[in-house]
């Protein structure tokens, strides 16, 4: 077998993706997908990806994100938070202004061609992510970048002080935590969806119920429609 660019990059990746699990630099919640999926298929690969997050953020501006100095992340989880996980964090900030965000699920598929590619994108439509697309076309294979539209963004500091009353606060947190978890739901159900139709499994089984109940059994989902989440 002639080893290709593309196998060559798929390996370099696989490597950094158990170095890094190694570091807790991933995910813990698609690690054992990610293997999975790059270990069973020879024509695809994943790069960076994050299941979702809440963050704390010190930024005059979130446009200050790109390139600027001016935004800094204070406080990142990969799992719903608690209000003084929250206000435990803002007491340390000191002065300055400071941004609650959410941010979906971003996966990046590295495809061998561009069918393979177009099979990924598809599934990921089909999973509701919807603004999802072609990222890159070059000879070593097609990026796909797969991007949730579950997000959230307000800002709780100004200046140094918290700007929103203890109750109004407890309300940003659930509806924060509201936002991250149905994006989880729908990156469930994209990997359930991968399972069956590039990994052989037969049926997507009791999901995304089952998935995030074994994920985070600290939370009762029992009055959260599933309809409203994928």
């Amino acid at each position: 077998m002639v080893r290709t660019n593309f196998d060559a990059r798929k390996s370099i990746f696989v490597k950094r993706l158990i170095e890094e699990s190694n570091q807790h630099r991933v995910d813990f919640d698609i690690y054992d997908f990610l293997l999975t999926f790059n270990k069973s298929l020879n024509d695809y690969y994943t790069t960076s990806s994050c299941s979702g997050r809440i963050a704390l953020a010190k930024a005059p501006r979130l446009s200050y994100s790109k390139g600027s100095g001016l935004f800094k992340f204070v406080a990142k989880w990969h799992r719903p938070v608690t209000y003084s996980e929250i206000i435990n964090v803002i007491n340390e900030v000191g002065d300055g202004d400071v941004w609650l965000l959410v941010r979906a699920p971003i996966m990046h598929f590295v495809a061998r061609d561009l069918n393979g590619a177009l099979r990924i994108l598809r599934i990921a439509r089909e999973a509701g992510f919807k603004h999802s697309g072609i990222y890159s076309v070059t000879h070593d294979g097609v990026v796909v970048e797969v991007q949730g539209e579950d997000r959230f963004e307000v800002p709780i500091v100004i200046n140094g002080r918290l700007i929103v009353p203890t109750e109004e606060l407890r309300r940003i947190v659930d509806v924060a935590n509201e936002t991250l978890i149905f994006g989880k739901f729908r990156l469930a159900h994209l990997i359930r969806l991968i399972e069956v139709k590039l990994l052989g499994r037969t049926d997507l089984g009791d999901m995304p119920r089952t998935y995030f109940r074994e994920s985070y059994r600290e939370f009762n989902v029992e009055n959260i429609s599933i309809e409203n989440s994928i």
